[in-house]
């Protein structure tokens, strides 16, 4: 399989040196635009946070349920904790927007800080059963993830 594929390699590569000056330069123009692709996607998804009212810090605030609004306002929110899942979100669907998060939280009330948070990023987020322990799925129903500018906890301020 090796030699196969180094063969291809070969081929393709004497292919291009064999084109003329003119026509490598239009073979390198487009490879680069395809390069530059998945970056201006990427673009795309940051800039709607600036541009788009849905994204701003005040309707990502209201996306969370009124009772876990009223929860995080009364009570002490254990500020370590909140600050840990909100980063664990942030640092898992930056990196792979389309996968599916799984936890198995014993804590109800980290359960319910972890909806809250998802609900701010707008991720989905549900709670099961699943071999006597509950368990949490969070998965973002966008083609990308695109964080609010500002974060739950205090620190992010």
């Amino acid at each position: 399989m090796y030699c196969f594929v180094s063969f291809c390699y070969t081929q393709i590569w004497n292919d291009f040196m064999n084109r003329s000056g003119e026509e490598q330069e239009k073979v390198l123009v487009y490879l680069e635009k395809e390069v530059r692709k998945p970056r201006e996607k990427a673009n795309k998804c940051k800039d709607k946070r600036i541009e788009h009212p849905a994204y701003s810090p005040e309707e990502c605030y209201q996306r969370i349920q009124r009772s876990l609004r009223c929860t995080l306002k009364r009570r002490q929110i254990p500020m370590g904790t909140l600050e840990v899942l909100e980063e664990e979100m942030l640092s898992f669907f930056s990196v792979s927007p389309e996968s599916v998060y799984i936890a198995m939280m014993e804590n109800s009330y980290q359960r319910l800080l972890l909806h809250a948070v998802c609900q701010y990023m707008d991720l989905a987020s549900a709670s099961s059963n699943f071999e006597g322990k509950r368990q949490m799925r969070v998965v973002n129903r966008k083609w990308c993830f695109c964080p609010p500018e500002l974060l739950l906890h205090p620190t992010s301020r």
